[in-house]
Protein backbone atom coordinates (compact mmCIF):
# COMPACT_ATOMS: atom_id res chain seq x y z
CA UNK A 1 0.00 0.00 0.00
CA UNK A 2 1.80 2.86 -0.92
CA UNK A 3 1.97 6.55 0.65
CA UNK A 4 -1.29 8.44 -1.09
CA UNK A 5 -3.71 4.80 -0.35
CA UNK A 6 -2.39 4.69 3.02
CA UNK A 7 -3.25 8.78 3.58
CA UNK A 8 -6.91 8.15 1.49
CA UNK A 9 -7.76 5.49 4.33
CA UNK A 10 -6.98 8.04 7.28
CA UNK A 11 -8.57 10.96 5.75
CA UNK A 12 -11.16 8.80 5.16
CA UNK A 13 -11.85 8.24 8.79
CA UNK A 14 -11.36 11.72 9.65
CA UNK A 15 -14.59 12.64 7.89
CA UNK A 16 -16.55 10.22 9.50
CA UNK A 17 -15.31 10.39 12.99
CA UNK A 18 -15.20 14.40 13.22
CA UNK A 19 -18.79 14.50 11.28
CA UNK A 20 -19.88 12.10 13.81
CA UNK A 21 -18.63 14.36 16.44
CA UNK A 22 -20.62 17.30 14.88
CA UNK A 23 -23.61 14.91 14.98
CA UNK A 24 -23.63 13.83 18.62
CA UNK A 25 -22.50 16.93 19.55
CA UNK A 26 -25.49 18.95 18.18
CA UNK A 27 -27.88 16.02 19.13
CA UNK A 28 -27.10 15.85 22.79
CA UNK A 29 -26.51 19.53 23.55
CA UNK A 30 -29.16 21.10 21.36
CA UNK A 31 -26.89 23.93 20.81
CA UNK A 32 -25.13 24.54 16.99
CA UNK A 33 -22.49 26.73 18.74
CA UNK A 34 -20.90 24.55 21.54
CA UNK A 35 -21.31 21.47 18.90
CA UNK A 36 -19.29 23.87 16.54
CA UNK A 37 -16.94 24.10 19.87
CA UNK A 38 -16.14 20.82 20.60
CA UNK A 39 -15.92 19.19 17.57
CA UNK A 40 -13.01 21.63 16.41
CA UNK A 41 -11.59 19.91 19.37
CA UNK A 42 -12.26 16.71 18.10
CA UNK A 43 -10.64 17.61 14.69
CA UNK A 44 -7.39 18.84 16.12
CA UNK A 45 -7.33 15.69 18.67
CA UNK A 46 -7.90 12.91 15.13
CA UNK A 47 -5.71 14.92 13.01
CA UNK A 48 -2.84 14.06 15.23
CA UNK A 49 -2.99 10.52 13.72
CA UNK A 50 -3.20 11.98 9.99
CA UNK A 51 -0.08 13.87 10.63
CA UNK A 52 2.63 11.27 10.00
CA UNK A 53 1.15 10.55 6.44
CA UNK A 54 0.16 13.65 5.35
CA UNK A 55 2.48 16.94 3.90
CA UNK A 56 1.71 20.16 2.26
CA UNK A 57 2.61 18.44 -1.43
CA UNK A 58 0.18 15.55 -0.76
CA UNK A 59 -3.15 16.74 -2.60
CA UNK A 60 -5.71 14.72 -0.23
CA UNK A 61 -5.11 17.26 2.65
CA UNK A 62 -7.58 19.22 0.59
CA UNK A 63 -10.30 16.91 2.16
CA UNK A 64 -9.77 17.13 5.58
CA UNK A 65 -9.99 20.41 4.64
CA UNK A 66 -13.31 20.53 2.34
CA UNK A 67 -14.61 17.80 5.21
CA UNK A 68 -13.67 20.69 7.85
CA UNK A 69 -15.54 23.73 6.22
CA UNK A 70 -18.72 21.61 5.03
CA UNK A 71 -19.41 20.36 8.54
CA UNK A 72 -18.33 23.32 10.49
CA UNK A 73 -19.94 25.84 8.40
CA UNK A 74 -23.28 24.48 7.95
CA UNK A 75 -23.33 20.45 8.47
CA UNK A 76 -26.95 18.95 9.04
CA UNK A 77 -28.20 16.87 11.14
CA UNK A 78 -29.50 13.62 9.60
CA UNK A 79 -33.33 13.42 9.56
CA UNK A 80 -34.12 10.91 12.94
CA UNK A 81 -30.99 11.16 13.93
CA UNK A 82 -31.90 10.74 18.00
CA UNK A 83 -33.39 7.45 16.99
CA UNK A 84 -29.92 5.67 16.72
CA UNK A 85 -29.49 6.22 20.34
CA UNK A 86 -32.64 5.93 21.76
CA UNK A 87 -33.27 4.69 24.52
CA UNK A 88 -29.53 4.40 25.21
CA UNK A 89 -29.20 8.28 25.61
CA UNK A 90 -33.07 8.85 26.98
CA UNK A 91 -31.22 9.66 30.60
CA UNK A 92 -29.56 12.80 29.49
CA UNK A 93 -32.98 14.34 29.95
CA UNK A 94 -32.01 14.42 33.71
CA UNK A 95 -28.96 16.52 32.81
CA UNK A 96 -30.84 19.88 32.95
CA UNK A 97 -26.89 21.86 32.76
CA UNK A 98 -25.65 22.01 28.89
CA UNK A 99 -22.20 22.61 29.91
CA UNK A 100 -22.61 19.27 31.91
CA UNK A 101 -23.92 17.34 28.82
CA UNK A 102 -20.66 18.66 26.63
CA UNK A 103 -18.81 17.17 29.41
CA UNK A 104 -20.32 14.23 29.12
CA UNK A 105 -19.95 13.98 25.19
CA UNK A 106 -16.44 15.10 25.38
CA UNK A 107 -15.02 12.68 27.91
CA UNK A 108 -17.26 9.25 27.55
CA UNK A 109 -17.67 9.76 23.38
CA UNK A 110 -14.61 12.14 22.14
CA UNK A 111 -12.17 10.78 24.99
CA UNK A 112 -10.81 14.03 25.82
CA UNK A 113 -9.10 14.41 29.47
CA UNK A 114 -10.63 16.54 32.21
CA UNK A 115 -7.37 18.69 31.58
CA UNK A 116 -9.06 19.21 28.05
CA UNK A 117 -12.57 19.30 28.45
CA UNK A 118 -11.83 22.32 31.34
CA UNK A 119 -10.27 24.23 28.33
CA UNK A 120 -13.16 23.13 26.10
CA UNK A 121 -15.48 24.69 28.47
CA UNK A 122 -13.52 28.19 30.00
CA UNK A 123 -10.61 28.58 28.65
CA UNK A 124 -8.36 27.46 31.19
CA UNK A 125 -7.10 24.17 32.68
CA UNK A 126 -7.02 25.54 35.70
CA UNK A 127 -10.74 24.79 35.89
CA UNK A 128 -10.47 21.10 36.58
CA UNK A 129 -12.96 21.21 39.74
CA UNK A 130 -15.70 22.69 37.88
CA UNK A 131 -15.10 20.33 35.30
CA UNK A 132 -15.33 17.17 37.29
CA UNK A 133 -18.02 18.53 39.54
CA UNK A 134 -19.76 18.99 36.09
CA UNK A 135 -18.63 15.57 34.68
CA UNK A 136 -20.02 13.59 37.68
CA UNK A 137 -23.25 15.38 37.58
CA UNK A 138 -23.88 13.80 33.97
CA UNK A 139 -22.37 10.33 34.40
CA UNK A 140 -24.45 9.92 37.48
CA UNK A 141 -27.72 10.99 35.47
CA UNK A 142 -26.95 8.89 33.19
CA UNK A 143 -24.64 5.74 34.47
CA UNK A 144 -26.19 6.04 38.18
CA UNK A 145 -28.33 4.41 40.18
CA UNK A 146 -30.06 7.69 42.23
CA UNK A 147 -30.89 5.54 45.19
CA UNK A 148 -27.24 4.63 45.86
CA UNK A 149 -24.68 7.76 47.48
CA UNK A 150 -21.10 7.98 45.30
CA UNK A 151 -18.71 10.33 45.82
CA UNK A 152 -18.78 12.77 43.14
CA UNK A 153 -14.91 11.81 42.51
CA UNK A 154 -15.73 8.29 41.48
CA UNK A 155 -18.20 9.36 39.65
CA UNK A 156 -15.87 12.41 37.58
CA UNK A 157 -12.70 9.67 37.25
CA UNK A 158 -15.09 6.22 36.49
CA UNK A 159 -13.36 5.97 32.91
CA UNK A 160 -10.12 5.84 34.48
CA UNK A 161 -11.16 3.43 37.13
CA UNK A 162 -12.56 0.69 34.93
CA UNK A 163 -10.03 1.10 32.38
CA UNK A 164 -7.18 0.99 35.41
CA UNK A 165 -5.53 4.67 34.04
CA UNK A 166 -5.91 6.72 37.07
CA UNK A 167 -3.87 9.58 37.04
CA UNK A 168 -0.44 9.36 39.93
CA UNK A 169 -1.95 13.05 40.70
CA UNK A 170 -5.17 11.41 42.49
CA UNK A 171 -4.32 7.70 42.96
CA UNK A 172 -4.19 7.84 46.48
CA UNK A 173 -7.25 9.55 47.45
CA UNK A 174 -8.78 7.72 44.81
CA UNK A 175 -8.10 4.80 46.13
CA UNK A 176 -9.28 5.69 49.88
CA UNK A 177 -13.23 6.96 48.34
CA UNK A 178 -12.89 3.64 45.99
CA UNK A 179 -12.87 1.34 49.19
CA UNK A 180 -15.17 3.25 51.14
CA UNK A 181 -17.78 2.93 48.87
CA UNK A 182 -19.73 -0.12 48.34
CA UNK A 183 -21.68 0.28 45.30
CA UNK A 184 -18.52 0.98 43.21
CA UNK A 185 -18.54 -2.48 41.72
CA UNK A 186 -21.91 -2.46 40.43
CA UNK A 187 -21.65 1.24 39.54
CA UNK A 188 -18.74 0.38 37.26
CA UNK A 189 -20.63 -2.95 35.98
CA UNK A 190 -23.68 -0.26 34.45
CA UNK A 191 -20.95 2.05 33.12
CA UNK A 192 -19.20 -0.81 31.35
CA UNK A 193 -22.66 -2.00 29.38
CA UNK A 194 -23.87 1.34 29.22
CA UNK A 195 -20.47 2.82 27.59
CA UNK A 196 -21.25 -0.15 25.18
CA UNK A 197 -23.86 0.35 24.02
CA UNK A 198 -23.10 4.07 23.25
CA UNK A 199 -19.98 2.52 21.45
CA UNK A 200 -22.68 0.20 19.31
CA UNK A 201 -25.18 2.90 18.49
CA UNK A 202 -22.84 5.02 17.27
CA UNK A 203 -21.64 2.46 14.76
CA UNK A 204 -24.97 3.64 12.84
CA UNK A 205 -24.53 7.28 13.42
CA UNK A 206 -21.14 8.11 11.44
CA UNK A 207 -20.61 9.33 8.10
CA UNK A 208 -21.88 6.87 5.03
CA UNK A 209 -19.48 6.15 1.63
CA UNK A 210 -21.80 8.25 -0.52
CA UNK A 211 -21.56 11.25 1.86
CA UNK A 212 -17.44 11.09 2.35
CA UNK A 213 -17.95 10.46 -1.58
CA UNK A 214 -19.52 13.91 -2.06
CA UNK A 215 -16.92 15.38 -0.13
CA UNK A 216 -14.36 14.52 -2.16
CA UNK A 217 -15.36 15.94 -5.49
CA UNK A 218 -15.77 19.32 -3.36
CA UNK A 219 -12.10 19.18 -3.82
CA UNK A 220 -11.73 17.44 -6.91
CA UNK A 221 -10.43 19.28 -9.51
CA UNK A 222 -12.00 19.80 -13.32
CA UNK A 223 -8.58 17.53 -14.91
CA UNK A 224 -10.18 15.02 -12.29
CA UNK A 225 -13.96 15.24 -12.63
CA UNK A 226 -12.86 15.04 -16.55
CA UNK A 227 -10.67 11.88 -15.78
CA UNK A 228 -13.81 10.52 -13.70
CA UNK A 229 -16.26 11.20 -16.29
CA UNK A 230 -14.23 9.69 -19.06
CA UNK A 231 -13.99 6.79 -16.78
CA UNK A 232 -17.64 6.02 -15.98
CA UNK A 233 -18.62 6.65 -19.66
CA UNK A 234 -15.72 3.58 -20.48
CA UNK A 235 -17.28 1.53 -17.20
CA UNK A 236 -21.22 1.99 -18.86
CA UNK A 237 -19.74 0.84 -22.23
CA UNK A 238 -18.09 -1.84 -21.15
CA UNK A 239 -21.46 -3.21 -18.91
CA UNK A 240 -23.04 -2.80 -22.23
CA UNK A 241 -21.06 -5.61 -23.66
CA UNK A 242 -21.11 -8.04 -20.70
CA UNK A 243 -24.66 -7.46 -20.62
CA UNK A 244 -25.00 -8.40 -23.98
CA UNK A 245 -22.58 -11.50 -23.43
CA UNK A 246 -24.43 -12.27 -20.44
CA UNK A 247 -28.08 -12.53 -21.86
CA UNK A 248 -26.73 -15.68 -23.72
CA UNK A 249 -26.18 -17.48 -20.81
CA UNK A 250 -29.20 -16.60 -19.16
CA UNK A 251 -31.62 -19.57 -20.59
CA UNK A 252 -29.04 -22.08 -19.84
CA UNK A 253 -28.15 -20.68 -16.43
CA UNK A 254 -32.12 -20.31 -15.87
CA UNK A 255 -32.17 -24.56 -16.89
CA UNK A 256 -28.91 -25.39 -14.55
CA UNK A 257 -30.66 -23.10 -11.31
CA UNK A 258 -33.85 -25.32 -11.38
CA UNK A 259 -31.98 -28.45 -11.81
CA UNK A 260 -29.52 -27.73 -9.04
CA UNK A 261 -32.84 -26.41 -6.54
CA UNK A 262 -34.71 -30.15 -7.44
CA UNK A 263 -31.37 -31.80 -6.47
CA UNK A 264 -31.20 -29.00 -3.49
CA UNK A 265 -34.47 -29.77 -2.28
CA UNK A 266 -34.42 -33.57 -2.56
CA UNK A 267 -31.06 -34.14 -1.05
CA UNK A 268 -30.89 -35.43 2.67
CA UNK A 269 -29.49 -32.22 4.62
CA UNK A 270 -27.65 -32.42 7.98
CA UNK A 271 -29.49 -29.49 10.77
CA UNK A 272 -27.30 -27.18 11.85
CA UNK A 273 -27.03 -27.17 15.67
CA UNK A 274 -28.65 -24.95 18.51
CA UNK A 275 -25.53 -23.18 19.59
CA UNK A 276 -26.67 -21.68 22.38
CA UNK A 277 -28.86 -24.59 23.51
CA UNK A 278 -26.28 -27.32 22.93
CA UNK A 279 -23.19 -25.49 24.58
CA UNK A 280 -25.89 -24.77 27.84
CA UNK A 281 -26.22 -28.42 27.89
CA UNK A 282 -22.60 -29.28 27.85
CA UNK A 283 -21.10 -26.20 30.11
CA UNK A 284 -23.34 -27.64 32.67
CA UNK A 285 -21.80 -31.00 32.24
CA UNK A 286 -18.41 -29.80 32.13
CA UNK A 287 -19.11 -27.83 35.08
CA UNK A 288 -20.33 -30.35 37.34
CA UNK A 289 -17.92 -33.45 36.11
CA UNK A 290 -15.38 -31.50 33.65
CA UNK A 291 -12.07 -33.35 33.74
CA UNK A 292 -13.91 -36.79 33.90
CA UNK A 293 -15.59 -35.80 30.34
CA UNK A 294 -12.26 -34.71 28.59
CA UNK A 295 -10.93 -36.02 25.90
CA UNK A 296 -7.20 -35.25 27.05
CA UNK A 297 -7.15 -34.39 30.82
CA UNK A 298 -4.04 -32.34 31.47
CA UNK A 299 -3.03 -29.30 33.13
CA UNK A 300 -0.55 -28.64 30.49
CA UNK A 301 -1.36 -25.56 28.02
CA UNK A 302 1.18 -26.63 25.32
CA UNK A 303 -0.41 -29.93 25.27
CA UNK A 304 -3.67 -29.01 24.87
CA UNK A 305 -2.50 -26.79 21.64
CA UNK A 306 -1.08 -29.68 20.28
CA UNK A 307 -4.26 -31.46 20.67
CA UNK A 308 -6.68 -28.67 18.93
CA UNK A 309 -3.96 -27.55 16.03
CA UNK A 310 -3.70 -31.30 15.33
CA UNK A 311 -7.54 -32.50 14.79
CA UNK A 312 -8.36 -33.63 12.04
CA UNK A 313 -10.71 -31.62 9.90
CA UNK A 314 -11.37 -29.05 12.84
CA UNK A 315 -12.72 -26.37 10.03
CA UNK A 316 -10.87 -23.52 12.09
CA UNK A 317 -7.96 -22.42 14.18
CA UNK A 318 -8.96 -23.16 17.67
CA UNK A 319 -8.22 -20.04 19.85
CA UNK A 320 -6.17 -20.73 23.75
CA UNK A 321 -6.03 -18.27 26.06
CA UNK A 322 -3.37 -17.98 28.21
CA UNK A 323 -4.81 -19.70 32.33
CA UNK A 324 -1.78 -17.97 34.59
CA UNK A 325 -2.44 -14.40 32.68
CA UNK A 326 -6.27 -14.96 34.00
CA UNK A 327 -5.23 -16.72 37.70
CA UNK A 328 -6.79 -19.65 36.62
CA UNK A 329 -5.47 -23.58 35.67
CA UNK A 330 -6.36 -25.59 33.62
CA UNK A 331 -8.04 -28.92 33.34
CA UNK A 332 -7.67 -30.00 29.63
CA UNK A 333 -9.70 -29.72 26.28
CA UNK A 334 -12.10 -31.83 24.17
CA UNK A 335 -13.80 -31.62 20.55
CA UNK A 336 -17.67 -32.05 20.43
CA UNK A 337 -18.06 -33.22 17.11
CA UNK A 338 -21.69 -32.22 15.96
CA UNK A 339 -21.36 -33.76 12.14
CA UNK A 340 -21.10 -31.40 10.53
CA UNK A 341 -20.23 -28.43 13.42
CA UNK A 342 -16.88 -29.31 15.57
CA UNK A 343 -16.96 -27.26 18.64
CA UNK A 344 -13.18 -26.86 20.63
CA UNK A 345 -13.42 -26.50 24.23
CA UNK A 346 -11.23 -25.96 27.19
CA UNK A 347 -11.96 -26.15 30.61
CA UNK A 348 -10.06 -24.11 33.05
CA UNK A 349 -10.61 -23.83 37.20
CA UNK A 350 -10.14 -21.32 39.90
CA UNK A 351 -9.25 -23.41 43.10
CA UNK A 352 -9.66 -20.52 45.41
CA UNK A 353 -13.21 -20.03 43.89
CA UNK A 354 -13.95 -23.74 43.36
CA UNK A 355 -15.46 -23.04 39.89
CA UNK A 356 -15.15 -23.65 36.30
CA UNK A 357 -15.25 -21.38 33.39
CA UNK A 358 -15.58 -23.17 29.58
CA UNK A 359 -14.04 -21.85 26.62
CA UNK A 360 -15.59 -22.74 23.40
CA UNK A 361 -14.36 -22.06 19.98
CA UNK A 362 -15.78 -22.80 16.51
CA UNK A 363 -16.41 -21.84 12.89
CA UNK A 364 -18.96 -18.93 13.15
CA UNK A 365 -19.96 -15.45 14.42
CA UNK A 366 -21.71 -13.32 16.95
CA UNK A 367 -24.19 -12.85 13.99
CA UNK A 368 -25.55 -16.10 13.77
CA UNK A 369 -27.08 -16.11 17.10
CA UNK A 370 -29.42 -14.40 18.27
CA UNK A 371 -29.64 -10.61 18.97
CA UNK A 372 -28.66 -9.79 22.98
CA UNK A 373 -27.39 -7.23 24.81
CA UNK A 374 -24.03 -5.88 24.41
CA UNK A 375 -21.16 -5.67 26.58
CA UNK A 376 -17.81 -4.04 25.89
CA UNK A 377 -14.71 -4.85 28.72
CA UNK A 378 -11.36 -2.76 27.43
CA UNK A 379 -12.30 -2.87 23.61
CA UNK A 380 -14.17 -6.77 23.95
CA UNK A 381 -17.58 -6.15 22.34
CA UNK A 382 -19.38 -8.83 23.48
CA UNK A 383 -23.30 -10.23 23.45
CA UNK A 384 -24.93 -11.82 27.09
CA UNK A 385 -26.86 -14.58 27.20
CA UNK A 386 -28.52 -16.45 31.05
CA UNK A 387 -30.27 -18.83 32.34
CA UNK A 388 -31.21 -19.67 35.90
CA UNK A 389 -27.84 -21.75 36.54
CA UNK A 390 -25.29 -20.16 33.73
CA UNK A 391 -24.02 -17.04 32.29
CA UNK A 392 -22.48 -17.20 28.57
CA UNK A 393 -20.45 -14.34 26.64
CA UNK A 394 -19.95 -14.81 22.45
CA UNK A 395 -17.71 -12.25 20.64
CA UNK A 396 -15.81 -12.59 17.72
CA UNK A 397 -12.46 -14.43 18.48
CA UNK A 398 -10.93 -13.83 15.03
CA UNK A 399 -12.29 -14.10 11.41
CA UNK A 400 -14.72 -16.65 10.76
CA UNK A 401 -14.06 -17.72 14.69
CA UNK A 402 -17.06 -17.28 17.34
CA UNK A 403 -15.87 -17.74 20.75
CA UNK A 404 -18.24 -18.91 23.74
CA UNK A 405 -17.62 -18.47 27.64
CA UNK A 406 -19.83 -19.98 29.99
CA UNK A 407 -19.82 -20.31 33.87
CA UNK A 408 -21.57 -19.26 36.98
CA UNK A 409 -20.02 -15.65 36.80
CA UNK A 410 -21.06 -12.65 35.71
CA UNK A 411 -21.28 -11.49 32.42
CA UNK A 412 -18.44 -8.42 33.22
CA UNK A 413 -15.79 -11.15 34.89
CA UNK A 414 -16.21 -13.53 32.21
CA UNK A 415 -15.46 -10.69 29.88
CA UNK A 416 -12.31 -10.06 32.11
CA UNK A 417 -11.22 -13.54 32.06
CA UNK A 418 -11.57 -13.59 28.05
CA UNK A 419 -9.44 -10.15 28.15
CA UNK A 420 -6.45 -11.06 30.47
CA UNK A 421 -6.40 -14.50 29.05
CA UNK A 422 -5.68 -13.41 25.63
CA UNK A 423 -3.42 -10.59 26.85
CA UNK A 424 -1.18 -13.35 28.24
CA UNK A 425 -1.18 -15.56 25.03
Amino acid sequence: MNQEQLFSIFSERFCSEADFAYRFCATVTLNEKESHRITHAAFKKIAASLAQHANDENPAMTLVIACSREILGGGEIKPGAMDHFDPVIADLTHIKDRKARLAFVAADICGFSQAEIATLLTGSPESAKETSQLLASAREAFYGNRKQTVSPLVWSMLAEAVDDNIPASVAGEFAQVRQATPAFDSVAAVFRLRRGQLQLAAQDFRLGGSEIEKLKNLVASAEVRHTQEAQRIEEISSFEARRRAVRKLVFAGVALAAIFGIVYKMAPRKQAINTLEVLSYESLALVEDGRERLDLPTDNIQEVREYLASYPELGFSPKVIAASASGMGIEGASVLDYDPTKVAVVVYNDPKRQDRILYFTMAGETGDLPRAEPGNFQGLIYQTYASDRLNMIAWNAGPGILGIAAGSRGAAELAEFVRKGAAGM
